[in-house]
């Protein structure tokens, strides 16, 4: 017998709505179907034309041909259910379809560059427990609208969403097993939920392409019965088909996580509470988020452990999500520290024992990053209790690991792809920005209390944007386009200087000047070479000390630029000077000028190319990591292509400059390569605690400004490039003097001559 119910929904003439907001929309229809399955689940019997209409009005919303489809087609079948168990169960299929028309809806609109209804799509599909919607929001804001990158974000949003729905269908299949064991599992209740989950686990065919997973059972499973031994077999069967998202070195990576996760929790929790009140709030977020993330890794690995851990998962999954569950109530309810102590270590020995989880690292490209952040994390906790209980010096050297380590595997990632995000990254472990201080500059003054707290939450803040950012993966295109960006920018002010350098040095006197500065470019590149093929095997070992080195090499750099500057000075005036003036009685101390110059000229070349060099392989090795050897080489010959046809224009066509206004060109040059190497190094010194830092709040300076003036918003960053042009001014006018006062006793050498003719030798016979 049909149902008063099922005919009034069969006869209901909906009238049209109007285009609304996806959140709104979305929100009725889950209100009317929430209506309609308490409805049914209670056999109560309703009109329902209010929850139909909505339910229309949501369906013709939707832009996705695909999302369109599924919605109708679910909703169709309202019509041909003749009981309540058939009703809740088509109302249980259409709360699990509304989920999966949101995704293709969130999918349709991002390719179609619609990014604000992506979101809003996004938004509106239902969370599980500890599920992290981070990494795709910042992936819609950041990279959203980058062409080449849209596979990838796609990718992401898509991957992302198949592990909400599978958790979401664990959830609703642990429900309904509990409600079951309480004797309270009816068959309309069991008829809701089962087919909820079912379509929750009965993936889009375009979700998966978007994913780039194959391989779920296209099969349904038969729904259980109302007893827990039926459900419990049913839930076996339902996990077996949910798809495995990771790979194999993934999964490692994953499990690996898991265990150092669980080392950490302890530690946070011992710094963060005190006799059941929380001390440190950043300290007692971290063993929460700590406890929250393993469970998140376990769940995406679940899937595939069922395939490959099969007995393991039979005789101790039970365990290990009670053991998680249980440390995640003491965490909580603030239990004592040997309680989160105990479950940790038991949870670690069941991993590793009964799971066979390893620590022994694996891995690369963006899984790297994520477990990179852990180790930063651990080291900037470590950092702040040394500052709390007064051992800076202990707490610098631990910023200053954390800061490396984030500079080798993720700023270098992340700063072509988001630039600003990265500076304000880096900044925070320095001197900071408009936000307050940074981690560098509270240490120096010995801050305490909130002041200390604040630089370090603000630091872990932006190191979860990178790597929420990183977790998508750089498309062939984009790589090459990052190599040759980097190779142009590091290149180009070194091609510039030696290219003005070699064209004010013309004329056959200057022959030796040219080998010398050309001798040191040379050998530079083939030390640049060899560094990078060494790389692999000698960057990492000496990571700690990178950029301990590259301020060695700036020093150098330093000083030969002030060697270059005074000898550019010289050769100005040279010039201007008579060729008896080269008679003078200072011969010697011409010689030993000669022999500055030879190695002013030489190491100028050296680490002018090699300066660049160095750092350029740091970025490199980072980037061939994520984006592949091919992408990335690709990028480096075109950059050290369009670096040689400008160095080979330069030359050519500078020669034909005039000389003495070539080498004022020459000699700005210079000026501005010092004031920015000064600037840099001050920054170096910063970094590895050399200097201290002294912000100056309020004043932001351009990305861009830092990168190629060398200019950063501190004192120290901003007075000591300065001090390199007043050297440069005294210089001036210290080589102006000179020559004023060597042309002046010419002049008086040539009056003599003049007034007291020297008679002529007699030739000897």
């Amino acid at each position: 017998m049909r149902l008063p119910l099922l005919a009034s929904l069969a006869l209901l003439a909906v009238t049209p709505v109007g285009r609304a907001d996806v959140l709104d929309g979305t929100d009725a229809a889950q209100s009317a179907l929430d209506d309609l399955a308490l409805a049914a689940v209670a056999r109560r019997v309703e009109a329902g034309q209010p929850q139909r209409a909505a339910l229309d009005a949501f369906g013709k919303q939707l832009r996705s041909p695909e999302a369109r489809a599924l919605w109708e087609k679910s909703v169709a079948r309202l019509s041909a259910a003749t009981s309540f168990t058939a009703t809740a169960e088509t109302l249980g299929t259409l709360r699990g379809a509304l989920q999966q028309t949101l995704a293709l809806e969130m999918l349709a609109a991002y390719r179609a560059g619609d990014i604000d209804v992506a979101r809003q799509a996004r938004a509106a599909i239902k969370l599980p427990k500890h599920a992290s919607a981070v990494e795709g929001l910042l992936a819609l804001q950041r990279i959203g609208g980058a062409e080449d990158q849209r596979a990838e974000v796609a990718r992401l949003l898509a991957r992302e969403t198949l592990v909400w729905q599978g958790s979401r269908a664990r959830e609703r299949t642990d429900d309904l097993l509990r409600l079951a064991k309480a004797g309270r599992a009816t068959p309309e209740l069991v008829s809701l939920r089962a087919a909820e989950i079912q379509a929750l686990t009965t993936f889009p065919s375009a979700l998966l392409a978007a994913a780039k997973v194959t391989g779920q059972p296209a099969t349904a499973v038969s729904p259980p019965g109302v007893d827990a031994a039926s459900i419990a077999a049913w839930k076996a069967s339902i996990e077996g088909r949910l798809p495995d998202l990771l790979s194999s070195d993934e999964v490692e990576h994953q499990e690996r996580l898991v265990v150092k996760l669980l080392r950490l929790v302890p530690m946070e929790y011992r710094n963060g509470v005190r006799d059941g009140q929380i001390a440190v709030p950043l300290e007692y977020r971290e063993a929460v988020s700590f406890t929250v993330q393993a469970q998140q890794l376990l769940v995406e690995v679940r899937p595939n452990w069922l395939k490959t851990k099969s007995a393991a998962m039979a005789a101790h999954g039970t365990d290990l999500e009670g053991g998680f569950v249980t440390l995640e109530e003491t965490i909580v309810a603030r239990g004592e520290l040997a309680s989160v102590e105990r479950e940790c270590k038991n949870l670690s020995a069941l991993l590793q024992d009964k799971f066979g989880v390893s620590l022994r690292k694996a891995g690369k490209g963006s899984d790297v990053v994520q477990e990179t952040a852990l180790e930063i994390r651990s080291l900037l906790g470590q950092s702040l209790q040394s500052a709390r209980t007064g051992q800076w010096r202990e707490a610098n050297a631990l910023r200053l690991e954390a800061y490396t380590t984030f500079d080798l595997e993720i700023e270098s990632r992340i700063l072509p792809r988001d630039p600003d995000l990265a500076t304000r990254a880096e900044r925070s472990f320095l001197d900071g920005g408009r936000d307050g201080a940074g981690i560098k500059a509270v240490l120096d003054q010995h801050a305490q209390g909130a002041a200390l707290e604040a630089p370090y939450e603000r630091t872990l803040e932006a190191l979860d944007g990178c790597v929420a950012l990183l977790r998508v993966g750089l498309s062939p295109t984009t790589v090459s386009i990052t190599a040759f960006t980097i190779v142009l920018r590091e290149g180009l002010e070194a091609v510039v200087i030696l290219a003005a350098l070699l064209a004010g040095l013309r004329g056959p006197e200057n022959a030796d000047s040219r080998r010398q500065v050309g001798i040191g470019a040379f050998a530079a590149v083939i030390v640049s070479a060899i560094t990078f093929l060494l790389a692999r095997t000698v960057i990492s070992s000496l990571s700690r000390y990178g950029e301990t080195l590259e301020a060695v090499i700036s020093i150098l750099a330093v000083i030969i630029l002030l060697i270059v500057t005074n000898w550019v000075f010289h050769k100005y005036y040279w010039t201007g000077w008579n060729t008896r003036l080269r008679e003078l009685k200072d011969k010697a101390a011409l010689r030993r000028g000669q022999r500055w110059e030879s190695f002013a000229m030489c190491g100028v070349g050296f680490l002018t190319i090699y300066r660049e060099g160095f750092e350029t392989t740091l970025f490199m090795q980072s980037l061939i990591l994520e984006g592949g050897v091919t992408a990335s080489l690709t990028g480096l010959f075109a950059g050290l292509a369009v670096i040689g046809i400008a160095g080979w224009a330069i030359f050519r066509w500078g020669m034909k400059l005039p000389y003495r206004k070539l080498l004022v060109v020459t000699g700005a040059l210079v000026v501005t390569i010092l004031a920015t190497f000064l600037g840099s190094t001050v920054r170096l010194f910063q970094t590895i605690g050399w200097m201290p830092i002294h912000p100056i709040h309020g004043l932001e300076i351009p990305t861009w400004m830092g990168t190629w003036l060398g200019l950063y918003p501190s004192w120290e960053g901003l007075l000591i490039p300065f001090l390199g042009f007043v050297y440069v001014g005294i210089a001036w006018l210290f080589v102006r003097w000179q020559g004023q006062r060597k042309q002046a006793a010419f002049n008086t050498y040539l009056q003599t001559r003049r007034e007291h003719p020297q008679p002529e030798a007699t030739p000897h016979r």
